[in-house]
């Protein structure tokens, strides 16, 4: 009786070390067929606080490794280079993961005329359009998104104080004007080039209505409302031909603003060591050429 006890007992052992056995083998076939634990694709969080209107820039963002179990939207972004150069379409708070409707590519937006030209204004800032030429433009190279300095250049002229004539009262003699140049307003972003849309198709029916022209001889700045109250006063001078305004192209990587002396005659003449002329008893005198002219 004692032997048929023994064997039962190793029996028992038996079946229990093979159940063990095979739910070893079936926890090790689970994971091999379920595979490790997957890791978070990485996705694109704001670095810094995007105000609504302002561009995206690649120190504003930041790609982040989320933890294990965060919740990630459906559409965020997980490419930086995706989010830089767009326009925030709202108030984006530092830390907040990226998603494609938080910004829009604003080219594209005004030039199938989705976009008002309220929507892209940030707060605490005012567009306002100014007169440009060629030269004004840095030669046309001044483009949407941009950042200039405005250079204004005036003449000034003496006058009596009360009555506000140019001098001399009496009409005796001539005043030469006295130039000055000087930076008015520095890094100031550049929010269209040329009208904000056409009013007209083309004739040919192929360029939708409401697309950009492509004629750029205004430039809209975003300034705040002080700096907008100048250009204006600066724009009615330059429309009088009392004052001449010039834009300076910034790096995109500028982020000083240093102060400038204003340029006059007097300044050139002392920074660069202008010497002044001596009087003589002879002068030049315009060259005739008689006969064929040839290069010489």
């Amino acid at each position: 009786m004692k032997g048929k006890a023994i064997i039962f007992v190793g029996v028992l052992m038996g079946l229990v070390a093979a159940a063990l056995v095979l739910l070893l083998v079936n926890q090790q076939s689970a994971v091999s067929a379920t595979g490790p634990t997957p890791v978070p694709l990485p996705v694109v969080r704001a670095a810094q606080n995007i105000p609504k209107g302002e561009e995206i820039r690649l120190e504003s963002v930041q790609l982040v490794q989320l933890d294990q179990g965060e919740p990630v939207p459906a559409n965020a972004v997980r490419d930086p280079m995706k989010a830089v150069g767009m326009t925030a379409a709202i108030d984006i708070p530092q830390g907040a993961i990226l998603q494609g409707e938080m910004y829009f590519d604003r080219d594209a937006a005004v030039s199938l005329g989705k976009q008002g030209a309220s929507d892209l204004i940030r707060p605490g800032r005012l567009a306002m359009a100014v007169p440009a030429g060629d030269l004004a433009r840095v030669a046309g190279a001044v483009r949407d998104g941009d950042r200039v300095n405005v250079i204004a250049t005036f003449e000034m002229v003496e006058v009596e104080r009360d009555a506000q004539l140019r001098k001399p009262l009496d009409g005796t003699g001539d005043q030469y004007p006295r130039l000055v140049t000087q930076t008015i307003l520095q890094d100031v972003e550049v929010l269209r080039v040329g009208p904000w849309m056409a009013a007209a198709a083309a004739s040919d029916g192929d360029q939708a209505a409401g697309a950009p022209v492509a004629t750029s001889d205004v430039v809209t700045l975003l300034v705040t409302p002080q700096d907008s109250v100048v250009l204006k006063w600066l724009v009615d001078l330059a429309s009088e031909g009392e004052a001449m305004i010039t834009f300076a192209l910034r790096s995109g990587d500028e982020v000083e603003s240093p102060e400038t002396e204003s340029a006059t005659l007097e300044y050139l003449m002392r920074r660069f060591r202008v010497a002044i002329p001596p009087k003589l008893d002879v002068t030049t005198d315009t060259i005739t050429v008689k006969g064929s002219v040839e290069p010489r």
